[in-house]
C-alpha cells in the first residue's frame, strides 16, 4: 500500500520544507500505518473521507495502537506525526489537537539512569576486541570508531538517539569543535571537546572516499554497514552513504552493554537521563539545560530535580 495522494503532498511539504530525510522517513512509517489501519476501519481512504473523520475515529486508532502494547514514546511520536497532517489541511480547529496519551510521566528512578562506572566501561568495551566471535572480529575494524562516536555523543552530550540518526556532515565543524543538532522543534550547537571531536574525525577518515560522506553536505555522517561485503554502505539511487537506522543503534547498543559484562539493561534514554541529572548536579541554570538538551520547556527538568531531592 501506498500513502494517498493527499498524504503524499503533505510529506513532499515536509521534504520542501529541509525536514531531514529521517524526520521524513518516519512520518511516512507512521502515517503508512495509520491509512493502512483505517483502509480495514473505514471503507476507502480518499481525501474526503479522511477529511470528514472525527476526533473519536483518530482516538479508536489510539485504542488500536495500546492494544498491540505500543509504548508511550511511540504514541505521541504518532500522534504527532498526525497533529502535522491535520495542521496541514487545516482541519485542528474541527479535531483538535491529539495526544496518544494521556498518560503523566512516571517518577524517575535509580534504574532510570546509567552510572559513571558503567558508562565508563562500555566506553572502553567498545574498542577493544575482548568477547567477540570470529565472524564479529572480522567486522569490528570496520565498526569501533562509528559506535564509539555514537555512544559518545549519547553518554558525554546527552543526544537522542534520534538525533545521532539525523547529523548530516554539514552539521559539524571540526575546526571549531561544534555540532549542530536539528529536529523539528529546534536547532541548537554544542561543543566537542579535542578529544571526541578525534573520535569522529578518525571515524569519517576510516571510511574509505569512495563511500565516505563528503564535507560540508547533507549527507549522513553515521553511516550504515553491509556485514557481508564488509564496505559501508552507498545508495546510488541517490548519490549518497546509506543513513544508519534507529533500529540498528539500539541493536548495536544491546550487543555492547552485553559484551562489557553490564547487569543493567541499558538503553539510549538512560544515557541522556544521566547526562541531564550530570548538568542538573553542577548547577546548569532552567534555561541553560533547556538550550543545550533541546528541551521544550523547563517541565521536563521537574522529574530531574525531584529525583535529586529524593537522593540527597
Amino acid at each position: 500500500m501506498e500513502l494517498p495522494i493527499f498524504a503524499q503532498q503533505f510529506v513532499a511539504h515536509l521534504q520542501e520544507n529541509g525536514r531531514k530525510d529521517s524526520t521524513v522517513a518516519m512520518y511516512k512509517h507512521d502515517l503508512l500505518k495509520f491509512f493502512e489501519w483505517l483502509s480495514k476501519y473505514k471503507t476507502g481512504i480518499d481525501g474526503e473521507i479522511w477529511g470528514d473523520l472525527t476526533r473519536e475515529d483518530y482516538e479508536q486508532y489510539f485504542t488500536y495502537l495500546k492494544d498491540k502494547n505500543s509504548s508511550e514514546a511511540n504514541l505521541k511520536r504518532v500522534a504527532s506525526h498526525l497533529n502535522g497532517l491535520i495542521k496541514y489541511y487545516r482541519l485542528s480547529n474541527r479535531i483538535g489537537t491529539l495526544k496518544g496519551t494521556e498518560t503523566k510521566q512516571r517518577a524517575l528512578t535509580a534504574s532510570d539512569f546509567i552510572t559513571g562506572e558503567d558508562a565508563a566501561t562500555l566506553l572502553a568495551s567498545i574498542p577493544k576486541k575482548k568477547g567477540l566471535t570470529e565472524t564479529q572480529l572480522e567486522i569490528h575494524p570496520y565498526l569501533r570508531y562509528r559506535n564509539l562516536s555514537m555512544v559518545t555523543l549519547m553518554i558525554t552530550y546527552g543526544l537522542t538517539i534520534d538525533e545521532v540518526v539525523s547529523i548530516n556532515m554539514e552539521d559539524i565543524n571540526f575546526a571549531q569543535n561544534t555540532l549542530r543538532i536539528a529536529n523539528k522543534k529546534n536547532s541548537r550547537s554544542i561543543d566537542l571537546n579535542s578529544k571526541d571531536k578525534r573520535l569522529i574525525y578518525k571515524y569519517v577518515m576510516s571510511i574509505p572516499e569512495l563511500n565516505r560522506p563528503k564535507d560540508y553536505s547533507d549527507d549522513p555522517i553515521f553511516i550504515a554497514f553491509h556485514a557481508t561485503k564488509l564496505v559501508y554502505w552507498y545508495d546510488y539511487n541517490i548519490g549518497k552513504p546509506k543513513r544508519i537506522s534507529l533500529k540498528s543503534i539500539q541493536r548495536m547498543i544491546e550487543k555492547e552493554v552485553k559484551r562489557a559484562g553490564l547487569e543493567h539493561n541499558v538503553r539510549p534514554t538512560h544515557f541522556r537521563n544521566s547526562c541531564i541529572l550530570k548538568k542538573v548536579k553542577e548547577g546548569w541554570s532552567n534555561d541553560s539545560l533547556i538550550s543545550y538538551f533541546g528541551l521544550t520547556s523547563r517541565h521536563a527538568l521537574y522529574r530531574y530535580k525531584k529525583y535529586l531531592n529524593g537522593v540527597e
